[in-house]
């Protein structure tokens, strides 16, 4: 009797998904054809599994990652550091596949202009969203090829809309091509979703076509229109993350200008004359720090060393008093065993106290043997002003405050680009290390909802994205040349957008300055909401209490409630055999969510393995 499988969205999550099913199918063929006990494993004896992929846009990518999206569009990952295949399974990288497939890529008219700044430097290159896709693709077609005979994998390019319960157990997904699609289970991985207009959102669209100004709300780029936005003009910019990067790319180079690298190797940028006036700030006033660009893993301390679920008391946590202090013991730890460990000239005395007193989370022991052993500042690990480096300063115009953000991006650029500042690497991976633990502790329960909302998916998410999911360092230092032609005007720290009688208005408490404009743009993704959202089938489980939102009165809107096998919680509390959710619109998914680094067990690959095994278990052992 076969085994159904339908997985509702097309992208790398369920391609991950995927992969492992077909690896766990494999396995167990394996081993029942040695008449070993592995072969009553995860995917059963020999039943057919039939796994039905659902997304009007093409497998592998989806809508997100789709191929037909502007060339200028980069990853924030280096080619080397996107995997889709689990460590030890002997899969491509992103940086092998580019190689191995050259010749072949480069016979498509849409690839070959960028091949050859990728190729030059195969493992440190950025690729476009566009080339990542295929890759995608690649990966997603070799898998329905090598997958067992008993793997059937059906594609339907069509949306889900439904989803209801069947008498004889399992699903009927309805589709919007007028399919049903039976199913045993049911995972609901569908990416990045978009929402309705927030009651904000809407009202400031209502405004703008009432003045004749121009507003773009949150959204992906690719999916915008930045010719909206009018050449010679001002216009505001909200947030400095990675939204914003696309939109300066896309609202400098693609109309015409140019960057030119001068003798004294200082990047300039030649406009065209099309650009708009682009005055851009956020609450910390400064775009996100460039990645990094020598060797992380030669800078990884052992890891994790003092945050660990189970060091924590048997008990619902806490996380601001309970979990926060042992994360910024675990980030200071690791930035300090780098520097003793690869830089013993720069400090005085042993390791030994200062990771004594860490580990006793003794501040003050702490701050005493960091002021005598470290007599550099730069040495130093300062938590707050790494998340807010610009905070409390002050300025007599908006211009000193950009001069300030502009000496800001080239002191990052140098410092990331220095391997004597090796312990930046040693964060950056202690970042990656605490997502993992903090997402085991998200799995045991042992977080509030409100937690996770606030906290989790807020103040820790928005840590790590400014500190360790910034753009390529070429960008950077492209933003860099944009403001020093005059084309980016920052408006430093604590920027405040609102209206009045004239437009749009921004203010900084660091300067005196005013601007208005009659352009705006929010230039952030939408914020996952599940009662705002405009995907028919989330919405229609919402609207029946198939599907609970995890939210806080802090944050407003919330993701998708599950529990800790990744089942859909319903709004009694319960979860629904059967049905799961994964992705970046799921409660405390954040730490599983990025394209997975290779050799370091990403938790990517992990939570893929533990929703196949679950998947392909429960339905076999069940039977």
């Amino acid at each position: 009797m076969a085994v159904i499988v339908t997985l509702v969205g097309g992208g790398p999550r369920s391609t991950g998904i995927l992969e492992r099913i077909v690896a766990l199918a494999g396995a167990a063929d394996t081993a029942a054809n040695a008449d070993t006990a592995g072969a009553a494993d995860a995917a059963g004896t020999g039943d057919p599994i039939d796994v039905h992929v659902v997304d009007p846009f093409p497998p592998g990518g989806g809508r997100i990652w789709r191929q037909d999206q502007p060339a200028l569009l980069w990853m924030n990952s280096t080619t080397a550091d996107v995997a889709m295949y689990p460590d030890g399974t002997g899969g491509p990288t992103l940086a092998d596949w580019l190689t191995a497939e050259a010749e072949t890529l480069r016979a498509d008219p849409a690839v070959r202009p960028e091949l050859d700044r990728l190729l030059a430097r195969p493992s440190t290159a950025f690729a476009s969203r566009s080339v990542h896709s295929r890759y995608l693709a690649a990966v997603f077609e070799s898998l329905t090829k090598a997958a067992p005979d008993r793997v059937r994998v059906h594609v339907h390019r069509a949306s889900a809309t439904d989803l209801t319960s069947r008498d004889a157990g399992g699903f009927t997904v309805h589709l919007s091509d007028g399919a049903d699609v039976d199913s045993d289970r049911v995972v609901l991985a569908l990416g990045h979703l978009e929402n309705h207009p927030s009651a904000r959102e809407a009202a400031l669209a209502e405004d703008a076509v009432a003045r004749g100004s121009i507003y773009v709300g949150p959204g992906y780029t690719a999916d915008l229109d930045t010719e909206l936005v009018p050449a010679g003009e001002p216009v505001l910019v909200s947030g400095l993350g990675l939204a914003f990067v696309d939109w300066t790319v896309l609202l400098a180079e693609s109309r015409g200008g140019r960057f030119d690298r001068g003798d004294d190797g200082i990047l300039r940028y030649r406009p065209s004359g099309r650009e708009p006036l682009v005055y851009a700030g956020s609450r910390r006033g400064v775009p996100y720090h460039a990645k990094i660009s020598y060797s992380i893993a030669d800078a990884a301390p052992p890891l994790p060393h003092l945050l660990r679920a189970d060091a924590f008391p048997d008990r619902t946590l806490d996380f601001r008093a309970d979990v926060l202090p042992v994360v910024a013991r675990e980030l200071a730890r690791a930035h300090y065993h780098e520097l003793w460990r690869s830089h013993p000239d720069r400090v005085r005395g042993p390791f030994a106290p200062l990771d004594d007193a860490l580990a006793a989370g003794d501040d003050a022991r702490v701050a005493t043997l960091v002021a005598s052993s470290i007599q550099d500042p730069a040495d130093r690990f300062d938590l707050d002003l790494l998340d807010r480096p610009l905070a409390g300063e002050t300025f007599p115009s908006r211009s000193a405050a950009a001069e300030r953000v502009h000496e800001y991006i080239d002191a990052d650029l140098r410092r990331r680009a220095d391997p004597a500042y090796s312990a930046d690497a040693a964060v950056f991976t202690a970042l990656l290390s605490i997502h993992r633990v903090i997402g085991d502790l998200v799995r045991l329960g042992r977080l509030t909802p409100a937690d996770i909302a606030a906290e989790v998916e807020g103040t820790l998410h928005s840590l790590f994205s400014f500190v360790a999911s910034g753009p390529p360092p070429e960008r950077l230092e492209q933003i860099l040349a944009l403001g020093r032609a005059g084309v980016i005007r920052f408006l430093g720290p604590d920027t405040r957008f609102s209206t009045d009688d004239d437009g749009y208005v921004a203010t900084s408490p660091s300067h005196p300055d005013v601007v208005r404009a009659r352009a705006f743009v929010e230039a952030r993704l939408p914020v996952a909401s599940v009662s705002d959202t405009a995907d028919d089938l989330l919405a229609t489980l919402f609207r029946r209490g198939r599907v609970a939102e995890v939210r806080s009165a802090a944050t407003g809107p919330g993701k998708v409630a599950v529990d800790d096998r990744s089942r859909v919680v319903d709004a009694t509390g319960a979860a629904t055999d059967g049905l799961y959710a994964v992705g970046p619109f799921v409660a405390g998914h954040t730490w599983s969510g990025a394209f997975p680094r290779p050799n370091v067990d990403a938790g990517f690959f992990r939570h893929n393995e533990a929703v196949a095994r679950d998947l392909l278990t429960d339905v076999t052992s069940t039977r």
